[in-house]
């Protein structure tokens, strides 16, 4: 490594020299390039360890896509990239796979989606800090269906939205996702199947009526031993277009998962 001193300045890569800047200093860094062939890697057996380890990270990298596009209708309502948080909660449950042989360990999210309970796809502003009271819910595997019981809300009371919108509305989605097992000479991709239910819009500085939302797959969808049912809620806020017309907020709300079957 070596440090440029003189008035040549560049960023990136120039030849067999790559430059860059570290946290904390002016300088610019200067190195040559370089690392092992890409033939070696993918034959050698001294790196058959990097090999297992690109393999098990491309199956948790699978799953993390598989859980956020079963709940795809709630991304707007995100307020961070959390696909990097489903995909290294994906390497948790994989780690739990003690039978498998390193680089054939399987994701099974049949047996630890408990895991998944209370993930949030927000950090500002978190779901239960705008809705200030317990949701009843239930979901049944075996007709494919949940319902969410929305009590009474009040705003400023047990409902604490921003006063910056005029509208909002909650998002019911079930999704369904099936584990990620190493089969042959490779990892298989689960089985993605979601639902969504959108309420009506509501005014956000009237009283919210209690009111019951349910939501089911399809009917000749068949839910095997290797699917986990996943049940997440958000809340949408929106502005007033015209007499009929609402634009949803991007990034405005919130959402979570609320439970797994």
């Amino acid at each position: 490594m070596a440090i440029l001193k003189d008035s040549l300045e560049f960023s990136g890569g120039l030849g067999n020299l790559s430059a860059y800047k570290l946290p904390g200093m002016n300088k610019t860094i200067i190195r040559t390039k370089g690392g092992a062939d890409k033939k070696k890697i993918l034959k050698s057996p001294s790196f058959k360890l990097t090999r297992d380890n690109y393999t098990e990270f491309s199956a948790c990298a699978k799953m993390g896509g598989c859980i956020r596009r079963s709940m795809l209708s709630l991304a707007p309502l995100a307020d961070y990239n959390y696909t990097p948080m489903l995909n290294s909660l994906s390497k948790t449950i994989q780690l739990l796979d003690t039978e498998s042989p390193r680089g054939k360990r399987n994701v099974y999210l049949t047996q630890h989606k408990h895991l998944l309970t209370g993930f949030s796809l927000n950090r500002n502003t978190i779901f239960e800090s705008v809705v200030r009271h317990p949701l009843q819910f239930s979901l049944d595997r075996d007709h494919k269906h949940s319902f969410v019981q929305f009590p009474e809300l009040m705003p400023g009371v047990n409902l604490m939205l921003s006063k910056q919108y005029p509208l909002f509305r909650f998002i019911v989605n079930l999704g369904c996702v099936c584990d990620m097992r190493f089969i042959g000479r490779g990892y298989h991709a689960g089985i993605i199947e979601n639902s969504s239910v959108y309420t009506d819009w509501f005014h956000a500085s009237q009283l919210f009526q209690a009111m019951h939302v349910s939501v089911h797959l399809k009917d000749k969808f068949i839910i095997s031993d290797q699917m986990t049912l996943i049940l997440s809620l958000g809340i949408q806020m929106g502005i007033q277009i015209t007499d009929t017309v609402v634009n949803p907020v991007k990034y405005g709300g919130c959402g979570k998962i609320i439970g797994v079957a």
